[in-house]
């Protein structure tokens, strides 16, 4: 399922400089009232291990890991 899963909606992540398969999660601030808006990815890698302020390129944009969690045993990542 997750090679089905990276085939049809993964793109490449740069993640302090490793390439990555990753899925994007954007929530509205409605269904989070403490969150609000946010841009998350689910990393589908067992090699990366999360942590807060790692450096990600996102199509063509810069970010950092603001916090993170575990999703169906990959790690999810919080991007700003």
């Amino acid at each position: 399922m997750d090679a089905a899963t990276t085939r049809q909606m993964g793109r490449t992540v740069t993640i302090n400089g490793n390439d990555y398969d990753a899925v994007e999660s954007q929530f509205m601030a409605e269904m989070g009232p403490v969150l609000g808006e946010g841009l998350s990815l689910v990393v589908f890698s067992d090699q990366y291990q999360p942590r807060r302020d790692d450096v990600v390129t996102w199509r063509g944009e810069q970010y950092r890991v603001t916090r993170h969690q575990a999703f169906n045993n990959k790690p999810q990542i919080w991007i700003e």
